[in-house]
């Protein structure tokens, strides 16, 4: 039986296909995905935000947005709303206050946003307090929500380390609405929900749908293991910081205080400020890196079809899957991938690449690729890795790309978007 098209501006989904639609948040992530079940279709919204907008701000994106989501009474509903970590680039736009009206059945955030939990408690008062002080040392508003709008070209390393830290902070608006906010009294996970080997989660709420949670790891030292080796990446950068050794480890006693949200101390202040200038980038740098170890690492199962959706998973999480022999061979059947990290060079292992997505399956792939290049950001998305992904994927589309892509459609300057079948095989 066909899905009936309940969303007026166009979520068109033909029977026997899921829906792929990527917005055009500039350098950040916002996927939209259309699912048909036997209980009609069924709508996931992965990440919505921006630290740097292109042509459409982050408050047009989300007003588009929630009209695409529409039902056929005019109520926007979502089914599943997926935050992947906390990054501005991610949750940003949920800060608008839109997001009130929009009914939600569930609401995913990795472990390490449990309210409760001691350990994700300890992981989110060290970021915090790492991005306190960067915020005095670069003096950024840490009151300022609206990265994409904040945020823009920058030129120096001192601007670069500035906007690592704007991404970095609490974004507590977002944070709140994903945690408290929409309509519907939503359902909350905080996943992988218990530390066990099962990966497989499945709900009511998407009938017929398997979800294999992949990461993050409940292990501190797996997510905090951040960097690939040099045969794991494409791309190995020198140290931005003249002393490494002088970095604190993101999750540092030093940086950890009783309430994250106190200001600094006079002492403290005096502390950063004399930091030198590679010092405040390389702690900038190291504090994106933990935050990206804490997100969510999600294959989707729709019949045949399998979607792989890493969030920013840095090394510690890719090499977890890559070495259990279950979840390495469920990464052997991607047929789409949402390409880690706008195409950073440590976010897509060469293994995975090289090795598990073999070339013959190649014209069973797509991709998509979340980014706005930036001028001092040269190796985003990385050339050399985007080039192995063309022989292993048979259509990869960029979201700053206007032109027409092969296998993908776009709709102006909202979205890209693609149909996969069902029955992929």
């Amino acid at each position: 039986m066909a899905v009936p098209d309940t969303s007026p501006n166009g979520l068109n989904v033909p029977d026997g296909h899921v829906l792929v639609r990527m917005y055009d948040v500039g350098f950040g992530d916002c996927f939209l995905l259309g699912i048909p079940t036997t209980k009609g279709l069924r709508k996931v919204l992965i990440d919505c935000g921006s630290i740097a907008k292109r042509e459409r701000s982050s408050a047009e994106i989300v007003k588009h947005l929630i009209d695409d989501v529409r039902d056929a009474h005019g109520v926007p509903r979502i089914d599943v709303v997926i935050a992947t970590h906390r990054h501005a680039d991610h949750v940003a736009g949920f800060a608008r206050r839109e997001w009130s009206q929009v009914e939600v059945g569930e609401v995913w955030m990795p472990w390490t946003e449990h309210p409760t939990n001691p350990e994700a408690q300890h992981i989110r008062e060290a970021q915090a307090s790492l991005a306190a002080a960067l915020a005095t040392a670069l003096a950024v508003d840490a009151g300022d929500e609206d990265a994409a709008d904040a945020a823009d070209e920058a030129d120096s390393p001192h601007e670069v380390a500035f906007y690592l830290s704007l991404n970095a902070l609490s974004n507590e608006s977002a944070m709140d609405t994903l945690h408290n906010g929409f309509a519907g009294q939503p359902l909350r996970r905080f996943l992988p929900e218990a530390d066990s080997p099962e990966t497989r989660l499945t709900t009511p709420t998407l009938p017929g749908v398997t979800v294999h949670v992949l990461g993050p790891s409940r292990q501190e030292d797996v997510i905090r293991d951040m960097d690939p080796p040099e045969k794991q990446s494409y791309l190995r950068l020198a140290a931005t910081a003249k002393d490494d050794r002088s970095i604190p480890e993101p999750f540092s006693p030093r940086w950890v205080v009783d309430d994250p949200l106190r200001k600094l101390s006079a002492a403290d202040e005096t502390t950063i400020h004399e930091l030198h200038l590679s010092m405040e980038q390389g702690l900038s740098v190291a504090l994106d890196k933990a935050v990206n170890g804490t997100s969510l690492m999600l294959m989707f199962v729709v019949g045949d079809l399998y979607l792989l959706f890493p969030g920013d998973a840095q090394w510690g999480t890719w090499k977890a899957v890559l070495d259990d022999p279950e979840k390495r061979r469920l990464l052997g059947k991607t047929h789409f991938y949402k390409v880690g990290h706008h195409g950073s060079h440590n976010a897509t292992p060469v293994e995975f690449v090289e090795q598990i997505l073999t070339e013959s399956g190649a014209h069973r792939r797509s991709a998509m690729v979340s980014v706005r290049p930036y001028s001092q950001w040269k190796n985003i998305p990385r050339k050399p890795l985007l080039d192995k992904l063309g022989t292993r994927i048979g259509a990869i589309a960029r979201s700053d790309v206007t032109t027409d892509q092969l296998g993908f459609v776009r709709q102006a300057d909202w979205y890209v978007e693609i149909l996969l079948p069902i029955d992929a095989g």
